[in-house]
C-alpha cells in the first residue's frame, strides 16, 4: 500500500511539561499547543525533530477515565495517515495481521480527523489516521 505513511509516533507520560523539556533537550521543538482531548480523557503535545523528520506524540493521561489510564510510560504506538486510502478499514481486515479494537474516534489533537487503533497480531499498537 504506497499510500500508507507514518506520521508520528505516540509517546506516554507521566508529565508532559516536564517531557516536553526532556525532548527539547534532545532536539525537538512544539509543533502544536498541548491539546486536551475530551474524548479519550488526554493531553497531548506533538514535537518535530529539528531536520524535521520525526514527529512524536507526547500523551499524558487527564484522569480515571483516560483511555491510557494504568499503562506504562513508553512507547505507545506508531501512527499512519491512510487518509487517502479508499476503504482501509476492509483493507486492514484482509490483510489479516491484528484486529481493529475503536470504532473512528474524532482527534482533536489532529484537527478533528478520524481516527482508529488497531493491535497487531505481533501485540504492537497502531493507529491509523482515516480522514482527512
Amino acid at each position: 500500500m504506497s499510500k500508507m505513511k507514518i506520521h508520528h509516533t505516540g509517546i506516554i507520560v507521566d508529565d508532559l511539561k516536564k517531557n516536553i523539556e526532556i525532548f527539547r533537550a534532545l532536539g525537538y521543538s512544539i509543533s502544536t499547543d498541548i491539546v486536551v482531548d475530551d474524548i479519550q480523557h488526554l493531553r497531548i503535545c506533538f514535537m518535530r525533530s529539528q531536520d524535521g523528520t520525526q514527529i512524536i506524540e507526547l500523551i499524558e493521561s487527564n484522569g480515571d477515565t483516560s483511555s491510557i489510564h494504568n499503562f506504562k510510560n513508553g512507547y505507545h504506538h506508531v501512527c499512519y495517515d491512510v487518509s487517502e486510502c479508499d476503504d482501509f478499514i476492509g483493507y486492514f481486515k484482509k490483510m489479516k495481521i491484528g484486529k481493529i479494537f475503536t470504532k473512528p474516534i474524532i482527534a482533536p489533537a489532529l484537527h478533528g480527523r478520524q481516527v482508529i487503533f488497531a493491535c497487531l497480531n505481533n501485540g504492537m499498537f497502531v493507529e491509523f489516521i482515516l480522514s482527512r
